[in-house]
């Protein structure tokens, strides 16, 4: 346990954050060093008040300690990625787009349940993280995307994040027939069972897309020959 003072008051910063931690750290806005006073406090179990006016060089310590936290990682349970269902994937998926800040014990939830620590459930989601970008990648053709496009998506800030739960519940709307009903059904098969089915049904459509386009040219060059 790392002790600190501030405002002459030892202060005890944990050396591990826990989930629960974590999840209150997400929330604040680290850009702004008027809210360091807000995070120091809440980890620490005091009131902001009491740090009103510390040292510049003490909180910057003390924000310090946190962020490694923050940063470390350690190797935990999760769940098997090769057998995550079609419905864990979309939830997954679009946790992550929405921002930790908002779904982090969400997603904890689905992947690592009985993570206690920060740092484990971190490792877990980086894994996740990891294995959702080379689901995408391997699918590519089905989604409509490059590798360009793929690695573009993991850092942009300003898209419609909403877009990504709209988009997954059409495709879950569309495999169940637009049946309710079905809806569940879908969602609890495994997802490469999901992803090669919508993989050949594209490439079906594309076929005969093919097909009619190559009938069509045939028949202008017909009647341009006439």
């Amino acid at each position: 346990m790392v002790t600190i003072n501030i405002n002459n008051k030892a202060y005890k910063m944990p050396e591990r954050l826990t989930v629960e931690q974590y999840h209150s750290m997400l929330q604040f806005d680290w850009e702004n060093p008027a809210f360091y006073p807000r995070i120091v406090s809440t980890l620490v179990g005091c009131s902001p008040f009491e740090l009103t006016g510390a040292p510049e060089k003490s909180m910057v310590l003390a924000i310090s300690f946190i962020v490694k936290s923050m940063n470390d990682r350690r190797e935990c349970k999760h769940i098997n990625m090769e057998e995550i269902t079609f419905g864990q994937f979309v939830d997954l998926d679009v946790y992550l787009s929405l921002g930790l800040d908002k779904h982090f014990k969400d997603i904890i939830a689905l992947i690592a349940p009985d993570a206690e620590w920060a740092d484990e459930a971190m490792w877990a989601i980086e894994r996740f993280a990891h294995f959702r970008t080379y689901t995408y990648r391997q699918y590519k053709t089905l989604f409509g995307l490059t590798d360009k496009e793929i690695d573009e998506a993991e850092h942009k800030a300003d898209i419609d994040k909403m877009q990504v739960a709209r988009s997954w519940y059409k495709v879950i709307v569309s495999l169940a027939n637009d049946n309710i009903l079905n809806i569940d059904e879908v969602t609890e098969q495994p997802l490469k069972k999901v992803l090669n089915f919508m993989a050949l049904q594209k490439e079906k459509v594309l076929e005969e897309n093919q097909r009619q386009l190559q009938q069509k040219r045939q028949y202008d060059l017909q009647r341009t020959r006439r």
